[in-house]
């Protein structure tokens, strides 16, 4: 008699296990992460904002990157970042937000303290801080991790152009890393890879310099960071 009362009581607890408190017990509801948004980067949190860009630097290592790892075997030309700040400037003229002056940020550049943190830490810190002493809202932080000219000529290179290349958007408030832009590329032939016919057809079936190929890069860059 007792094992069917028991019987009984199981099952009635299992028939009312959404509705009854007392047979079954509850546990606390898992709270959902938050879900990342684009406010921080979207165009009306640019209104009223100013940039500022600040040199290419050749990062010597991982703890100098805000992101990612270096290449194994990297190596820049130690004139190349001149070049690209030539050409990010002459990108930068159209755009319709507020950049300030490229002299500004070199001067920043150079004077601006780390901070006493270590490793990619001091870095994001070290770019902070470049964009308080401008005086930006935001800071564009450029740089070149690897670059391997092109062998030969634009109809026949016997190795083609290699670029590897970042443009990085950080809050100067916060120092959180607002967008990240990789841009990491060598020219490959259509037969080498059907998938890059629109690239093969645009650049009308050309062998670019390295340089051609950071411009493009850098054009893409500056759209995605809404500059």
């Amino acid at each position: 008699m007792r094992n069917k009362l028991l019987a009984l009581v199981v099952v009635a607890c299992a028939a009312t296990a959404f509705l009854s408190t007392g047979c079954v017990r509850r546990t606390a509801p898992t709270a959902k992460a938050p879900v990342a948004t684009d406010a921080a980067t979207s165009a009306v949190a640019f209104l009223g904002k100013t940039f500022v860009v600040a040199p290419f630097t050749i990062p010597t290592s991982d703890a100098e990157l805000l992101s990612g790892y270096l290449p194994s075997g990297n190596h820049v030309p130690e004139v190349v970042p001149v070049h690209l700040d030539a050409a990010l400037e002459q990108d930068l003229a159209g755009s319709k937000q507020t950049i300030l002056p490229a002299r500004l940020a070199a001067g920043c550049a150079r004077s601006a303290a780390r901070g006493e943190e270590s490793g990619r830490l001091a870095t994001i810190r070290y770019w902070q801080n470049v964009g308080k002493c401008a005086g930006a809202d935001f800071v564009v932080v450029p740089q070149v991790m690897d670059w391997t000219e092109r062998d030969g000529s634009e109809v026949g290179a016997t190795r083609p152009a290699s670029v590897d290349l970042s443009l990085t958007l950080l809050d100067t408030r916060t120092g959180a890393l607002l967008k990240k832009y990789h841009f990491e590329e060598t020219q490959q032939t259509l037969s080498a890879n059907i998938l890059e016919a629109q690239k093969f057809v645009s650049r009308n079936g050309r062998w670019l310099s390295a340089m051609e190929l950071a411009q493009e890069g850098l054009k893409k860059g500056l759209a995605e960071l809404g500059l």
